[in-house]
């Protein structure tokens, strides 16, 4: 008879939950083995299993859950309800259009489903489960590029970049940042268990080489790079001396690159107009006319399935999640310098509150608040949800590493064995 053990069938559940957090099989326009309502199936489960968790949690044991609790309600009501209430009330969408449109924010309650599950695995485990996430999203991507999967996207939108295939993206970006730490300092940011510098430095270049010549986005190199930076700090001397002297061919001979499979014309490109493009320039341009317009009245967002959403209004490129900070100022016109701070401050107060040991969090956090012209934060909640979650499992993991010290330090379980009891031991001649 074939036993399984709990914290294995916790193992596999974590694993699929790590699929679905960082959107291996999400449907896109840059993952071409992307399934529909996949992501909506996801939200779906963490509603569901969030509302099951809370009801059924000692309170004793709900201070994380509290602290998620507080931070998923404060994003639902401003970064969901709010859009959906100034849209109705400036162009008259009905509100649960409005609602669906900024669905996405609503996967900050992805932490109560991280959190719970992880809980139960040890840090090791957790942190080998996001890397086998992210190589996993690397063979796929390179498969992909190859043309050994099928491509299920309806069409390409970036003609530029036909070949480039990012299944997984957010695993792999996440995957690399957690290579370069262990390979900066030797040590877990969950629990400070010691890690191979060698081995997770090979991880970091395959995780890399991957970004750059099969995902082929600007804006995830300039975070990479920005993370590697803040993390690595001094340690940095030598990787630069290293890949100096590994990009020394490549400069003497650029079309080496070519060989390669590198899309050398696009990111000469990009070298020269910066990590954006034309069609995020004239949205911005449309968004800066629209506030003034209108006084910077706050405007909310359109859905797609109501009326063909901005399309009437502005053009079939115009996506608010496109321009990062610039689509929180449409939505919220002058209240978003009010909003941007509050926001800031809660995000920062709540993962203070889950573990003042920001190592690692806040670097990460940073990297990807450094691209916000061009990458939303608030809009996107699922990625802050996590680093929310691996605040609270610092605290998790060291309490358990506290209490296991403790119980190595008694000499005897309790209640102590008869055979040590003195007494007893008097007894046992009288027998």
């Amino acid at each position: 008879m074939i036993t399984v053990s709990k914290r294995n069938v916790y193992y596999a559940c974590l694993f699929i939950l790590l699929i679905f957090q960082f959107g291996v099989f999400e449907q896109g326009h840059t993952n071409p083995i992307g399934v529909k309502y996949v992501s909506e199936l996801y939200l779906a489960i963490c509603l569901g299993f969030t509302a099951l968790l809370l009801t059924g949690t000692p309170p004793g044991n709900k201070h994380d859950y509290n602290l998620g609790l507080s931070f998923c309600l404060f994003s639902a009501v401003v970064f969901c309800f709010l859009p959906a209430l100034f849209s109705n009330l400036f162009y008259g969408q009905p509100l649960a259009y409005g609602l669906i449109e900024e669905r996405r924010v609503l996967f900050c309650f992805s932490f109560f489903v991280i959190v719970y599950f992880a809980k139960r695995v040890t840090a090791t485990q957790f942190e080998q489960l996001i890397l086998l996430v992210g190589l996993i999203s690397v063979a796929l991507s390179w498969l992909s590029y190859a043309g050994v999967l099928p491509d299920l996207r309806e069409q390409v939108l970036d003609l530029s970049r036909p070949g480039r295939a990012s299944p997984g993206a957010a695993a792999i970006i996440f995957s690399y940042c957690l290579s370069v730490y262990f390979m900066g300092h030797g040590r877990s940011p969950l629990n400070s268990a010691p890690k191979s510098k060698v081995l997770y430095g090979i991880l970091a270049f395959v995780f890399l080489a991957t970004i750059v010549f099969v995902m082929q986005t600007r804006q995830v190199i300039v975070i990479c790079f920005l993370f590697t930076a803040m993390c690595l700090k001094s340690r940095m001397v030598m990787p630069m001396i290293l890949g100096g002297i590994v990009l020394l061919p490549i400069v003497v001979n650029p079309h080496i690159l070519d060989s390669l499979g590198l899309n050398l014309d696009f990111y000469m490109q990009s070298v020269e107009s910066g990590p954006t493009d034309n069609v995020r320039e004239n949205t911005i341009a449309a968004i800066m006319n629209h506030l003034h317009q209108y006084n910077w009245v706050p405007s909310g967002s359109l859905s797609l399935m109501w009326n063909d959403g901005f399309k009437r209004f502005f053009s079939n490129y115009f996506f608010l999640s496109d321009v990062g900070v610039m689509g929180t100022l449409f939505r919220f016109g002058f209240l978003t310098f009010a909003i941007i701070p509050i926001g800031l401050f809660i995000h920062y107060k709540v993962a203070t509150k889950l573990s003042p040991n920001l190592d690692f969090t806040l670097a990460f956090f940073l990297a990807n608040l450094a691209m916000w012209p061009l990458v939303g934060v608030f809009e996107y909640q699922a990625p802050t949800a996590f680093l929310l979650a691996l605040q609270a499992l610092k605290t998790h993991y060291r309490n358990t590493a506290n209490t296991a010290d403790e119980v190595a330090e008694v000499p005897y379980p309790y209640p102590m064995p008869l055979s040590h009891v003195p007494a007893i031991k008097g007894m046992r001649g009288m027998t």
